[in-house]
Parts: C-alpha cells; structure tokens; sequence
C-alpha cells in the first residue's frame, strides 16, 4: 500500500516543480523582454531567461526520466515476485520450445531443481503419447496465435502429471510465456468417474434383472435393457410413460393399481411382490417386484426404483420341485426299510420316513418335534462300533462309509441290518445317512436252515459211522478179543498155581493197553457222533487231523490205502469247532481213499498237510486219483451232485457250508502230479484277537 501511494506523491511534486519552473521562465521572459528590445542589456536578459528556461526543462526531464525508472524498476520487481510465488507454473520459451527460465513451481509439482529445464525442449519432458500435442501447440504459438492445451509432463521421479497449459507469444522478444496448472487430480477423478459410469453402463446392460425407476406420480424415469427387453417396448417409448403402464394386463389392472398405491404410498413388501406383465407380443411372464426409495444428491426423495425378475420358469419349477418332493417322500414313506439323516455331531434327526419311526408316530411321515437318532424305532451302533467317531469328521473325510453291520433292538427285539455312511447335508452339516433294513424274518429263516444243517451234519457223521459200522465192529473186536485172551490166559494160571508174576504184570499190560485202544474208538465215535451246539474255540489243528485220521485209518486200511500226516507241530491255533473240522478233513480223506483205491499201490498215499499264511491256516488233502473232470468242477459242491453211483451228494455241500462258517474258504485244485488237492482256511486264533480295533469314545 505504502509502495504504490509513493510514486503517486513524487510524480505529482515532479510535475508541480516542472511547472513552477515554466512560470517563472516566462515571468522572466515578460519582465525580460522590454529590455531586449531597448539594447544590448536586454538582449542579455533575454538570453539569461532562455538559459533559466531551459534549465527547467532539463530538470524537468531528469526529473521524468528518473521516475520512469523507477515505475520501471518496481514493476520488473513485482513481477518476479509474481513469478516467483505463484503456484502454477510458469515458464518461458524460445521459439523453439526451449525452456529459458522456470519458477520454483517446476520443483514442488514436478521435482526438478531450480533452472533444472532450461534449455530443454518442451515436447521433451511430456509423455510419448502427448508428444503429438506439444508440437502443435509450439507451431500455433510461432504462428503468433495462443495456445491452451493438456497432456501429460513427466516427473523428476519418472512419473507423469497432468498439466494444463496457457501460452502467449511475444512477437517482439521472440519469446512465449506460458503458465501451467496441475490438474492431475482432476484428470483422476474425471477417469475415475468415466470408469464408474461404464461399469454402471456395463453392468445395467448386463444384468438379467429388470430396472425401471419412476417418480412420485408414477411417471417412468429410467428403464435398463434388460426391462426393455422383458416388456418389449424401447427407452424412448417408456420413459415419461404415465400409469396405467402399456405392459399391464387388462385382466389385471385391478391388481397392478393396487400394487402401485402401495408403492407410492411407501408400503410395499420389503419382501417383494408378484404380478403377471405382457410383453408387447402378447404373451404373460409372472415377474418378482422389489421397490426401494429413489434419492438425489441432496437427500430428498424423487420417486422409486423397481427391479424385477422373471420367476415364471422358477415357480414352474418350484412346482414340479414339490411334486417330486412328495413323489420322493412317498417312495420313501412306502420302502420296508428305514430311512433316515441324523447330524453327525448332535444325533439330531434330520430327517426319517415312516418306517423309521415308532408307533406313537408311525402314522406321520416327518418328526413331529425334534428327535435324536436313538430314539427312532430302529438300533443304533455304539460309538466303539463305527470305524471313525462321526463327531469328529471333517470335510476332508466325505463321503464314507461309517457302518456296515446286523444289530438288535433292544425292546423290540427285532434285527436289523443297518448300514451307514457320512455325507454333508443340504445346509452343510455333516450328517450320517442310515438305511437299517429288517431280517428278523430272515434271521429266523436262517436259524431254522442252522438248525436244519446241525442236523444234516449230525445225520451225515451217523451215516459215515452206519457205513462204518462192520469195520468198526472189526476194529473194537480186535482190542476186545486180546482182552478176552489175555484175561483168560492170566486166570488158566492163576488156577494151575504155576506162574510168574513178571508173565501175568505183562498179560495185564497188553489187557490194559487193548482195552485203552477200544475205549479210544468209543470216544472217538461218541465225540463224532454227539448231539451239540457248534462251538468254536480255541483248538490245535494237529490234534484235530490225528482224531480224524484215527476214523479214516480203518477204511484205509481196508482199502490198502496209505495215509500220510504232514502236520507241522509248530502250526499256531485255530478258532474252529473240532469236530465240524473233523468231520471235514474225514469227508475229504474218505474221498481221497475212495479215488486212489483202484490204483496201483505206488499211487494209493492220501497227503494231510497244512501251513500257516497270512494269519489263516491252509490245510489240504492231497491224492494221485484220477482227478475231477472239468465239467463238473462247477458243479462240484453244489447240493446233491456225485460223481458216485451210490453217494447222496451232501458230503461236500456240507463241507463248505462248514468252513464257511468258520470264515474260511473250500476249493480244489488239480494235482500236477495227478489227482485232486481239496483245500480249506480257517482263521488263527491270534489273529481274531486283534481285529478291528474300537474307537476309543
């Protein structure tokens, strides 16, 4: 303020001295100026007054000329400080582009140091893209004709900014002034806006969903494409569409206006709402309405905005959905097996048709209140039974299998065969799905085949013991007969009185051990022949095959049949019921005998071995007959097949209905060197022990 009021005040008192000085040189001049006339004196007057006159103006001049440099000087000064302080950037150029002086802007927007551009070319410090710009701007400005334009600077960093520039050229200088501002951000926020609005566009013209806003009274606004397609009239024919809408059915006006009310009237469904709308071909699709509040940027509501969808086909296919439903229900509903899912970690029902429950709830086919699977009418395993704790089982683990296995009721007593496997549920839990089918009928079925079989078995060791009988009556009346002879031996003496002791202890011995020999026979017989329930347990095979042997020895013989023992004494122990086991290996070694009977004595041997393998005990039968024919090695075991004219057929069935009772196998395999080996496992002892371990609760 006190810097422009300055000049004002000296040029005013320039200018009051310069007139002052005028005056008094024309005062001078008028006082002068007779005497100029009257003489040399004058004349010197005359001049006196020109040179004070001159004088003045020289002052004068000084004076003005003084001034100007200083208004000169001052506003060189307050442009630099303009220069200098100004935000924007600002910068002159030779004709060339080249920059010749920059303001400190250049280094707080771009980063380069004081003078750092002088003498580089504008179109060398933009961006590649922007080059084009640059250089048409430079030949507007040689052209004397101003410039603005935006492009891209780089940074002292290598970055870009956007600058916009204004240049003027100054045709006297040769120079062009130019001043620069930074609209990066605004540059940003423009691309960020243009990238919003095509992501609004793209995503408007690509959802399926239906878009229509509309203001207080109703009139439409905005449709999307999607809406435009689905009642198929264009943007232009339905915006500023007034109700009643060119889409609405004539049969359902009632129901649209009634529907629009409760829109305008703010008390739509946050739900939604259906309605039929007619496309403009004619046809109907039944849409889901959703109504939210329509607001501008100040806050204040200008209408609605409606989005809708077709649920035609959706509620076609609810439809047949539900109809499958009670179709799947009723199929369920009417299996004699139960059905049911029961969460893995809560045993919480999930679901179980009719069979499933008991009779409180037999009538209705879903629970009526929340149940645990424990409670249902059917048996469920205990935790130990399951091959893993279903409690804990994650995703890693689905699907597999859980249980597999007959149970008990224990009320109603009924046996099922329930078998279970885990899965993941509709919402995602991990449930165990069970089906438990009912086989008591079958249980008790298979009760009376046991039975029936006992029974067959028992009739098959009286028959082998009736076909027996003469040989048997021959063996015991040979230990009984000795007996006879030794004791009446042992008693003539006595009577004559001529003895020895050592001849009678010797008689007696041979009594004793004849006597051990009959009662070993009975036993046998007695053993073999017994009324009993199986009972497997704990046994040593080669006791076993020696018992067994015992029996075929006498029809061997009688056959001039060899019978080998090849048992190892080191063999482990079987779980086995003895006497099925030796009705087994007698039956197969009878066989044998029978085979090789006709054969020349080098070939009459009947093999008994066995060996351990695998935690089962192999034992075969091994003979050098004429083998079994490839025909009838399917038809081998089966019920009431022979290859004997006077067998029943039943030996061998029963044979393999034994051992596969005791969880073993029964086959035949052709004898390299002739002959058949009949071969059977039975598990070990040891290994029964240790199978299956319990999961620990």
């Amino acid at each position: 303020m006190n810097r422009s009021r300055q000049p004002r005040l000296s040029d005013r008192l320039s200018r009051l001295l310069w007139w002052l000085a005028l005056a008094a040189a024309l005062v001078l001049l008028t006082w002068t100026l007779p005497g100029v006339l009257e003489g040399e004196r004058g004349l010197s007057a005359l001049l006196g007054a020109v040179g004070l006159a001159v004088g003045v103006l020289a002052f004068g001049s000084a004076n003005a000329l003084k001034r100007e440099q200083l208004r000169t000087q001052l506003a060189r000064k307050e442009r630099d400080q303009l220069f200098s302080l100004s935000l924007d950037l600002m910068a002159v150029l030779d004709r060339e582009g080249r920059f010749q002086r920059t303001n400190p802007a250049f280094h707080r927007v771009l980063g380069y140091p004081f003078d750092a551009l002088v003498g580089t070319r504008l179109p060398d410090v933009v961006h590649p893209d922007d080059t084009a710009i640059a250089v048409g701007a430079l030949r507007d400005l040689r052209n004397q004709r101003s410039a603005s334009f935006e492009l891209r600077c780089r940074c002292a960093n290598g970055s870009y900014r956007w600058l916009s520039w204004n240049a003027n050229p100054v045709p006297d200088d040769s120079l062009i002034y130019a001043v620069g501002h930074d609209v990066s951000d605004r540059k940003a926020s423009e691309d960020a806006l243009r990238a919003e609005m095509a992501f609004r566009k793209s995503m408007e013209e690509s959802v399926l969903t239906g878009l229509r806003a509309f203001d207080l009274r109703g009139r439409i606004l905005y449709v999307n494409p999607a809406f435009c397609e689905m009642v198929g009239w264009t943007a232009d024919e339905l915006i500023g569409m007034e109700p009643p809408y060119a889409y609405w059915p004539q049969e359902n006006l009632e129901l649209h206006w009634r529907n629009l009310a409760l829109v305008l009237s703010g008390n739509a469904p946050a739900s939604g709402f259906d309605a039929p709308i007619l496309h403009r071909d004619g046809h109907q699709m039944l849409m889901r309405f959703h109504i939210s509040p329509l607001i501008d940027a100040t806050g204040a509501q200008v209408g609605w905005m409606g989005a809708m969808h077709d649920v035609t086909e959706a509620r076609e296919a609810r439809a047949h959905l539900e109809v499958a439903h009670e179709r799947f229900v009723a199929v369920l509903d009417g299996l004699d097996a139960a059905v049911f899912v029961a969460d893995a970690a809560s045993d919480e029902v999930l679901y179980a048709n009719r069979a499933c429950l008991d009779e409180q709830h037999a009538a209705s086919a879903t629970l009526i209140a929340p149940r645990l699977a424990s409670q249902l009418a059917v048996p469920q395993p205990e935790r130990g039974d399951y091959t893993v704790d279903p409690r804990r089982l994650v995703d890693a683990d689905l699907p597999r299998e859980l249980f597999d296995g007959e149970l008990q009721h224990t009320q109603s007593g009924r046996w099922f065969h329930l078998r279970e496997r885990a899965t993941r549920w509709v919402d995602g839990r991990v449930v165990r799905l069970a089906v438990a089918t009912d086989i008591t009928d079958r249980k008790e079925v298979e009760e009376v085949n046991r039975e029936q079989e006992e029974r067959l078995q028992r009739t098959s060791r009286l028959i082998t013991m009736g076909e027996m009988a003469s040989t048997l009556a021959h063996e015991l009346n040979q230990p009984l007969s000795a007996i006879a002879n030794y004791n009446m031996g042992c008693v003539n003496r006595l009577r004559a009185g001529g003895f020895r002791q050592e001849d009678l202890l010797s008689a007696m011995e041979k009594a004793s051990a004849q006597a051990e020999r009959a009662g070993k026979i009975v036993r046998r017989v007695r053993d073999f022949v017994r009324k009993s329930e199986p009972r497997r347990e704990r046994a040593d095979l080669a006791d076993i095959v020696e018992d067994a042997l015992g029996f075929a020895e006498i029809d061997a013989r009688r056959l001039g049949v060899r019978l080998v023992n090849d048992i190892a004494a080191d063999l482990p122990p079987v779980h086995a019921d003895r006497i099925m086991i030796e009705q087994v290996l007698l039956n197969l070694v009878k066989n044998a005998a029978e085979a090789v009977a006709g054969f020349p004595p080098e070939r009459r041997d009947v093999w008994v071995g066995a060996a351990a393998r695998d935690g089962q005990v192999e034992v075969s039968v091994t003979d050098y007959g004429p083998g079994i024919a490839p025909e009838d090695l399917e038809r081998l075991f089966a019920a009431f097949f022979t290859t004997k004219a006077e067998g029943m057929g039943m030996g061998l069935n029963i044979c393999r209905s034994i051992i596969e009772f005791h969880d073993g196998r029964l086959w035949v395999d052709p004898n390299p060197a002739g002959g058949s080996i009949f071969r059977f496992t039975l598990p070990q002892e040891l290994t029964l022990e240790s199978r299956a371990p319990h999961v620990p609760l």
